[in-house]
């Protein structure tokens, strides 16, 4: 998820909670492009419990049509395999509890049954639906054991522990100094910079290149790829 600042964005924690409280929402019928996933406008303010969210504006047609654009770029029949995904358009989402004090473009969360993808309709842009994305694609890799907290360890720093040091120490093993601040978050700012760098943005980085090739290949492993282009729009990156 992100975070917005006076003059700075940043992208914030992910939240794997219960999900046992959803929004109530109201199904936008437009939006049929997958089948498992509905996108649903926040009807009236609620509290999330570390978030609270308002209903969003005239915005929200606009965030529609960028989500739509967004999973369009993934493979056909991709999305169906994630399991129900609710895409929540809010407005001034608004961080509490140990967000406190900051403005965030979205965040994901675990359901009862599937995933919950909150975005704040005025704030998020094409970066944050792939990197809430690769939260959910994070969650289900590391829930079937295809993605591992050692084997990525072994892809960092010798020594690193995350929530620490200098990203400047690092250039080549991180997209970005949020990148340090958990797992989760580096594999979904790996994912959305490779996305939006686009072909061959990591050969000349070579172990953020083992990253995305890792976790490309869990994704590939996992899922049906059958009907699949030759390169996604995230191994691009790769060259």
């Amino acid at each position: 998820m992100k975070r917005l600042f006076p003059a700075i964005l940043a992208v914030v924690l992910l939240l794997f909670g219960c999900g046992k409280e959803i929004a109530e929402t109201v199904p936008i019928a437009s939006i049929e492009f997958q089948s498992c996933i509905t996108v649903c406008n926040l009807p009236q303010a609620r509290d999330f419990g570390s978030f609270t969210a308002q209903p969003p504006g005239p915005e929200a047609e606009a965030a529609r049509t960028m989500v739509r654009e967004v999973l369009d770029q993934y493979p056909a029949g991709f999305a169906d395999q994630w399991g129900p995904v609710e895409i929540l358009l809010v407005g001034q989402l608004t961080g509490t509890d140990r967000f406190s004090g900051g403005c965030y473009a979205g965040f994901t969360q675990r359901t009862d049954d599937g995933w919950l993808l909150v975005l704040d309709a005025g704030r998020a842009d094409i970066g944050t639906v792939h990197h809430e994305i690769a939260h959910i694609l994070d969650g289900i890799l590391t829930e079937a054991g295809s993605l591992t907290e050692p084997e990525w360890l072994d892809l960092c720093p010798p020594g690193f522990r995350y929530g620490t040091g200098r990203w400047e120490d690092y250039p080549d093993f991180f997209a970005d100094a949020y990148a340090m601040e958990s797992i989760r978050e580096d594999r979904a700012r790996t994912f959305e910079d490779a996305v939006l760098c686009g072909e061959g943005a990591y050969l000349d980085r070579p172990a953020l290149w083992l990253k995305l090739e890792r976790f490309s290949r869990a994704i590939r492993d996992h899922f049906d790829t059958a009907g699949w282009p030759e390169r996604t729009i995230w191994e691009l990156a790769l060259g």
